[in-house]
């Protein structure tokens, strides 16, 4: 070989090595750099003056219990701590019922000044998770601190009182147990056509072992409790513990007896040292934020995000009750149980990227759990190999039977959406664990029985199609082939393909679910874009984008893959918020997700920021009497009733915009908004078990990095240009193909990609702060 070619040579292989070149580096080389308990401070709730009601209060919670603190509706001079536990439901009847098997009230703890209140300040404490406030009024200062303890079935407020509020009083408010529907109706004349709705027998207030105790009977024959006690410190200051407790709830099975559980609870409480539960409280919630972390160039809407965040941390904790339409808080509503048509499925849907599949968890253990009863649901002659779950459900049960028929010529619709969504979620679930175990066992036996309902009831036709009988749009309308069914048969037979492939099962369906997969009924478009079913033209305001679940959240129609049909999926996104009414948040922040899934940034930031509008929630003539709007303290009002899934949406299309995976792909930004110069992510999850952190930076991505969690492949589809270079382990090995980069990494490995010049350091930190929109919520 000559010398220069010799010398060429070596140059090309120099190259490469730099190009794709592997250092490797003993520790992590990206480092996030966040002061948490600084940075979380700069998004906490504040309130200068009193909370007016249950939509303007701070609240805090540990999945089990809650309070949320506003000012008494029958003494203004009164601050009211709104108890809620999250499994005490009535259970009257074996099917839900909203006034036979809701949730039901328990009473208020209410703090009431010797003077009258002049001034208040309370600051809800994202961090440490608890509420800190102060009280002045004409005879002194009242200074508490509230937060529910993560390992205690316990709230706890702690008061310290100057000058005469020494002597404030604080009293237990028991409430009678009534169906929230019920009280929520009675004001406005009762639920329409009426309803005989038989009161629970009367509460009971004692005292048991020097301990107030309330007990309320149920007409089942069990019962809860409520007890609290009010002590007095050696330094002058007051703890006050409260707790409620549920034996019906906890152990499932019929039991009375609950106030000796109640008892029992004060008891020990008293006797632990407040710094221990603190210390063990706070542990759980340093642990919690830090998982994953997300910065925006918008304050407002970065404060926002964290707050979503900290409220699902209150709501739920690993092994608590599936989250209801109230969380750990309670409120009168017409809507007291579990909805699982959407309110379930949208509740849970942020967590797995957020990187906590451990609270998302207490959802699929729910259905792992109940399996029997969703075969139930299903008539006998679908029981051998189906599954379904009608809406809405109740407390830790899936009994709710539903309609299905093989008749292609029937007039009765079915209802088939929540088994088949809650199956896409698990399945989602599973893809960013990777547990393969529970994908045998688990995942995709209830995903053949969800799915094989479609395969019982298509039918094909003179065309050769297979087509989608006679089913509901929810919450449209009735019609043949809807787009909604068409969707999740579509995703479901995919599902079902790609698993018995991993899985290597022979399954004697294979062959039917390629047929139905190949030759089934495309969706039905007109003008204004995807049809709601045939005949059925979306034509009216509606806030449910079940027609649209092609786009998102299935992505069986995409950018990627349908670049012909890019114009038909705007087109349907855009008479989608066209028809203006029957407005919600979810019906604003779902527009926000369609849009990211189509890569539209400023059209999906558009949307998240109206759904984030504040309106006044009562109207003047003739505007509504109750308007839906988000509310100072970021829950949101549904004409006065409390939806929990809300605003946790809109803080999902957030990272619909830095983040998304499906199809076997990871997108990093494909959807940040212009504005968005600099964002940054660190430890977001993704399928295949993936931890990906990125730095955008003057509109351009700096760098990713990737943390395999499982070993498997990994696709990536970024903004970075050519000379793409990469920094991991020597084993790494990275191809580029088609705009997708594909990295082989170890479990256990992590990689850095970036192009051009190395950046001079691999740090994750918060985006600067804007001054003026710092603790942009609260009431202030």
């Amino acid at each position: 070989m000559k010398r220069t070619d010799f010398m060429l040579l070596v140059i090309l292989l120099l190259s490469y090595a730099n190009t794709f070149g592997q250092s490797n580096p003993a520790t992590s080389v990206v480092k996030l750099n966040v002061n948490w308990k600084q940075f979380l401070s700069k998004q906490d709730l504040l309130w200068d003056t009193m909370p007016g009601d249950y939509f303007e209060g701070p609240f805090v919670g540990n999945g089990l219990l809650g309070t949320i603190i506003f000012k008494d509706d029958k003494d203004s001079n009164t601050l009211r701590f709104e108890i809620g536990r999250t499994d005490v439901y009535d259970h009257r009847t074996k099917e839900a019922s909203a006034y036979e098997t809701p949730r039901l009230p328990i009473g208020q703890l209410l703090l009431t000044p010797v003077g009258k209140i002049i001034k208040t300040h309370m600051r809800c404490d994202l961090w440490n998770a608890e509420i800190r406030g102060v009280l002045t009024t004409t005879a002194g200062i009242i200074s508490f601190r509230c937060f529910v303890p993560s390992r205690e079935e316990l709230i706890v407020l702690t008061v310290k009182a100057s000058g005469k509020e020494k002597n404030a009083k604080f009293t237990l408010r028991p409430q009678q147990a009534e169906s929230p529907r019920y009280i929520f109706k009675k004001p406005i004349g009762g639920e329409k056509g009426g309803y005989d709705y038989q009161q629970n027998p009367s509460f009971r207030v004692e005292k048991m072992d020097g301990i107030e105790v309330v007990t309320q009977p149920l007409l089942k024959g069990d019962d809860y409790a409520t007890a609290w006690s009010d002590q007095k410190n050696a330094d002058g200051s007051q703890t006050v513990l409260v707790t409620v407790a549920n034996r019906w709830g906890k152990y499932r099975k019929p039991a009375s007896g609950s106030a000796i559980d109640a008892v029992a609870t004060i008891k020990a409480g008293q006797e632990k040292a407040m710094a221990t539960m603190e210390k063990a409280h706070r542990a759980w919630w340093h642990a919690f934020y830090p998982a994953s972390f997300v910065t925006l160039p918008d304050t407002r809407l970065e404060s926002f995000y964290w707050i979503q965040l900290y409220k699902l941390g209150s709501a739920t904790h690993p092994g608590c009750p599936v989250i209801d339409l109230l969380g750990p808080w309670f409120k009168s509503t017409s809507w007291p149980l579990l909805w699982m048509n959407l309110n379930v499925q949208l509740t849970y849907y942020t967590l797995g990227i957020t990187n906590h599949p451990d609270l998302e968890d207490n959802l699929y253990q729910l259905l792992e759990r109940h399996k029997g009863q969703m075969i139930q649901n299903v008539p006998k002659e679908f029981q051998n190999d189906c599954a379904g779950i009608r809406n809405p459900v109740q407390y830790d049960d899936l009994y709710a039977p539903l309609f299905l028929t093989e008749d292609t010529a029937g007039k009765e619709a079915m209802n088939l959406i929540v088994l088949p969504w809650l199956m896409q979620e698990f399945y989602v679930h599973n893809r960013m664990t990777m547990d393969d175990n529970r994908l045998r066992n688990s995942v995709y036996p209830l995903l053949r029985r969800a799915f094989n309902v479609y395969m019982r009831i298509l039918h094909k036709e003179g065309d050769g199609l297979y087509h989608i009988p006679y089913t509901y749009s929810d919450e449209y309308g009735n019609a043949k082939e809807t787009s909604l069914n068409i969707a999740l048969a579509r995703w479901g037979f995919k599902t079902l393909i790609s698993c018995a492939s991993r899985l290597k099962i022979d399954d004697p369906l294979l062959h039917p679910w390629k047929e139905m997969l190949a030759k089934m009924q495309d969706y039905n478009v007109d003008d204004n874009g995807i049809m709601v079913g045939k005949d059925m033209p979306f034509a009216k305001p509606h806030r449910h984008y079940s027609h649209l679940f092609a786009i998102f959240p299935l992505y069986d129609m995409n950018i990627e893959n349908d670049q012909e049909r890019i114009p038909l999926m705007k087109k349907s996104i855009e008479h989608y918020t066209a028809l203006d009414g029957d407005n919600c948040i979810y019906k604003f922040s779902g527009a926000s997700s369609l849009w990211a899934a189509s890569g539209e940034g400023d059209s999906s930031l558009k949307w998240l920021n109206r759904s984030l509008e504040l309106l006044p929630r009562f109207g003047v003539p003739p505007a509504p009497k109750r308007i839906p709007t988000l509310t100072q303290n970021t829950f949101y009002s549904e004409r006065e009733n409390p939806t929990f899934e809300s605003p946790i949406s809109s803080s999902r299309s957030m990272l619909d915009m830095l983040i998304q995976s499906w199809g076997g792909t990871i997108r990093v930004f494909p959807a940040c908004p212009s504005t968005w110069k600099n964002a940054s992510f660190y430890n977001l999850r993704t399928e295949g078990a993936f931890l990906i952190s990125a730095v955008r930076n003057d509109g351009k991505t700096k760098f990713i990095q990737v943390k395999s969690l499982a070993g498997e492949p990994c696709k990536i589809k970024l903004d970075l240009s050519a000379n793409i270079k990469l920094i991991g382990p020597k084993t790494a090995n990275m191809h580029l193909e088609n705009g997708l980069i594909e990295l082989t990494l170890k479990k256990g490995e992590e990689a850095i990609i970036y192009a051009g010049k190395k950046p001079e350091s691999f740090e994750i930190s918060p985006v600067p702060e804007k001054p003026g929109e710092m603790n942009s919520w609260g009431v202030h």
